[in-house]
């Protein structure tokens, strides 16, 4: 297998992996239009695209020589997740109480985005840590050997393959059953949701205040 189909592959893995941008793609996915999501999921793929252009410029030398770069990037980035993890937990909390329709779309910070493509895209960037993911998935792309070709590859191809990706995860999750059944359920899942949106931005900001401590 060559190397590009390696690091297609290990990043076609990372993508399924629960984290903020999956938990994002699956509420709106069953809670909005699939033309919001596609916007989402277009921020998403724009952020992944700034990740990559960063690590194969080499930003992570620049952040181990100056290590507080990164712990602003997840202070601010956890931030952001903790205000987004508190609405849809909060969301989720106020229409359980109020115990609205089945019908009703429970309101929660992505029904209530107006610029759907910048909810995907500071999604996406307020995890920092994607770029050490990346840095360590294209360590062989990054090394004096590989040719600039295999980068302009790669700088293509992840962003388009994250894009791809995630279009028919959305697709398979807004099926009207599935849809049905989170109408049914969406007080529990925004609140589910909202809760690891808030430990995932917790452990961000416990992680910056480690590495100031070391």
């Amino acid at each position: 297998m060559s190397l590009l189909l390696t690091i297609c592959a290990l990043h076609f893995v990372a993508q399924l992996s629960p984290g903020p941008d999956v938990l994002l793609i699956a509420k709106s996915s069953a809670s909005t239009s699939r033309t919001n999501t596609l916007k989402i999921i277009l921020g998403i793929s724009v952020g992944i695209l700034v990740w990559v252009v960063l690590t194969l410029m080499g930003f992570t030398v620049l952040i181990q020589q100056f290590p507080w770069i990164q712990q602003v990037l997840m202070l601010v980035g956890g931030l952001f997740l903790a205000r987004m993890g508190w609405a849809m937990l909060s969301g989720g909390l106020k229409t359980l109480k109020q115990q609205t329709s089945l019908n009703h779309d429970p309101q929660g910070i992505v029904s209530d985005s107006k610029n759907h493509f910048l909810l995907g895209l500071f999604t996406n960037l307020s995890n920092p840590k994607t770029l050490i993911y990346f840095s360590s998935v294209f360590s062989l792309a990054l090394s004096s050997s590989a040719s600039s070709h295999l980068k302009n590859q790669l700088a293509i191809i992840i962003p388009i393959q994250t894009f791809l990706v995630f279009t028919l995860l959305m697709l398979i999750l807004s099926i009207p059953k599935i849809k049905t059944a989170y109408q049914r359920s969406g007080s529990y899942i925004d609140m589910i949701s909202g809760g690891l949106f808030l430990i995932f931005a917790i452990w961000l900001c416990l992680r910056a205040f480690h590495q100031t401590w070391v």
